[in-house]
């Protein structure tokens, strides 16, 4: 099949293919079981380890189950990587198409991992994504997969995507019944938030076994916090400070 008739058929079978409630749970659950069964790092519902060729896993499943086998035939042997990304905070994965200037094309799947990571403890809320609710760190995984499919196989048709247009939310509630395009993941400034900690707060922190005492002036990974030093880079109040990255279970308020 070449690349035309690659991409009109996915453009035909994602604009059209829907499928039952009971067949989809059906469909995602032998997913989970085959991705349970064959991976030597997701050995249960709240796996404590993750590594690229489960993404690829899950992207081959995907496009058999869901998509026809369509999306491989629609990359026409352009390259497609998966990536696990710490530095992600906010959205829970992300799908790029690369494009360089002799025109050569490839896309990259990649997943935040430490929003994964950061929920799902014995006591925390229940997570959302999609608007589904998750009862394990492999159904949140699931569940942003399945909006990167829909990223991709959009970008392989038009070349664009947009979560927040009423086709990429048609295609996803067609094919895997999302109820909306956003997650409600534990994120560390939740994480934060709870402990009182937000932009602004004083916080202490022992930091080569001196004890140091700043403001809170970001929270992403890691808390940002600015401590008063002489030495430090002049701010916009006129003031010099030493910048720190500090994990959250590391600071206390003052």
């Amino acid at each position: 099949m070449d690349l035309i008739a690659a991409q009109s058929t996915l453009i035909d079978a994602v604009t059209s293919l829907g499928l039952s409630g009971d067949l989809i749970q059906e469909r995602l659950q032998r997913i989970q079981r085959d991705l349970l069964g064959n991976s030597r790092y997701i050995q249960e519902p709240n796996f404590t380890a993750i590594h690229p060729n489960d993404l690829e896993f899950l992207f081959n499943a995907y496009d058999a189950l869901f998509f026809q086998s369509l999306c491989r035939p629609a990359l026409n042997g352009q390259m497609i990587r998966f990536r696990l990304s710490r530095r992600m905070t906010k959205a829970g994965g992300k799908t790029t198409r690369f494009r360089t200037a002799t025109g050569l094309v490839s896309y990259e799947i990649s997943v935040a991992t430490s929003i994964l990571f950061d929920g799902f403890g014995k006591v925390d809320r229940r997570a959302k994504v999609c608007g589904l609710d998750c009862d394990s760190r492999l159904d949140a995984l699931q569940r942003i997969f399945e909006h990167e499919m829909v990223h991709l196989a959009e970008q392989l048709c038009w070349e664009k995507s947009d979560c927040s247009a009423p086709r990429f939310q048609e295609i996803a509630r067609r094919l895997f019944r999302h109820e909306a395009h956003t997650h409600d993941l534990i994120t560390r400034r939740e994480r934060a938030a709870a402990a009182g900690i937000r932009p602004g707060s004083r916080v202490t922190f022992v930091f080569e076994g001196e004890r140091l005492t700043g403001r809170v002036n970001r929270i992403t990974k890691r808390v940002t916090v600015l401590v008063e030093d002489s030495d430090g880079q002049r701010f916009s109040d006129g003031l010099r400070y030493k910048t720190y990255y500090v994990p959250i279970a590391h600071l206390e308020l003052v």
